[in-house]
């Protein structure tokens, strides 16, 4: 255990500066289900633990992504074996992750409206124009470094350190955990789970609806990272393969959770600016008109792309 935190810490310190992005660790077919969890978590833990470093040195917008991803990646290793081990506190676990991620969220949304969506070709006026989008972005930078202060606040806590602890101590523990199930058979059990679970969201998706769109692209979130940890059993051209197809279909789907973001972002902004400002009232009219027109475009892009994934033969049958 003590090695384990001084390796984190070590690498939590090395290049404050520097995000982290998830390498996964490599997992054989000689493991059993319970050390391939392990190994997991220790793979999730560590880019936890390093770009947890990176918000402590200062604001890293990548390195907040990436703890984001980090949460994540762990959410979903602590649900699909969890499933498997059928033990309840592994979900309790998995519920304070998921907490402590949300506080870190309104600071990611903010960073990508002020940075990328308000300076989208068409979202931003010109002209005589400019000053409403000045005011609309004074709060929207006010509302983001009182988000960042929340999240260097999370980061820097009581519960954050504790999580990481248990999460490193059952990284670490040798408390049994089931059966000692070869990984294999494990891995293509979890990885048709995911894919059943991305092949009846996209059914649900042909609504067109936000929401169901929005559970599609958490379904293939989840079978992405599934994917990844079990890819080094497969043949990794085509797990390789499989996997940019995936990810391709997230970004469309990304694009219009986006939008989604953008458009509560301003309705929170403008909860919170008064009712006479009219200068940022527009701005967010021309914000949110123009992310909603592009919306059903992208819906249609979206839909066809997973189409045709569906004709894609996963690489682990």
């Amino acid at each position: 255990m003590e090695d384990l935190r001084a390796d984190l810490h070590s690498l939590s310190r090395r290049s404050p500066i520097q995000p982290v992005k998830a390498i996964p660790v490599r997992i054989t077919a000689a493991m059993t289900a319970e050390e391939a969890f392990r190994a997991t978590l220790s793979d999730c833990l560590a880019q936890m633990t390093a770009n947890a470093g990176t918000l402590r040195g200062g604001r890293s917008v990548e390195g907040l992504h990436q703890l984001r991803v980090g949460f994540r990646r762990l959410e979903v290793a602590l649900g699909a074996f969890g499933r498997e081990f059928g033990l309840d506190w592994l979900e309790e676990l998995r519920g304070r992750g998921k907490v402590l991620s949300s506080r870190l969220a309104a600071a990611r949304d903010l960073d990508v409206f002020v940075c990328d969506l308000l300076n989208a070709p068409g979202a931003a006026a010109t002209g005589a124009d400019r000053d409403s989008f000045a005011a609309l972005r004074a709060r929207a930078e006010r509302a983001r470094d009182a988000a960042w202060e929340e999240a260097a606040e999370c980061v820097a806590g009581a519960d954050f350190a504790m999580f990481l602890d248990d999460v490193a101590g059952l990284a670490q523990s040798r408390l049994p955990l089931g059966r000692q199930k070869k990984v294999p058979k494990l891995a293509g059990r979890l990885l048709s789970r995911a894919a059943r679970r991305v092949k009846k969201r996209g059914r649900t998706a042909r609504s067109r609806e936000e929401r169901d769109l929005h559970h599609l692209r958490i379904a293939l979130k989840k079978l992405r990272y599934t994917a990844e940890f079990f890819g080094s059993l497969y043949p990794r051209k085509k797990s390789r393969r499989y996997l940019e197809k995936v990810r391709l279909l997230q970004e469309h789907l990304g694009a219009l959770n986006d939008i989604a973001h953008a458009r509560a972002t301003v309705g929170r902004l403008m909860r919170v600016t008064g009712k006479n400002d009219a200068d940022a009232r527009f701005a967010a009219g021309v914000v949110s008109g123009w992310y909603g027109a592009r919306s059903q475009r992208i819906v249609k892009q979206a839909l066809k792309r997973y189409r045709k994934f569906r004709g894609i033969k996963p690489f682990w049958n």
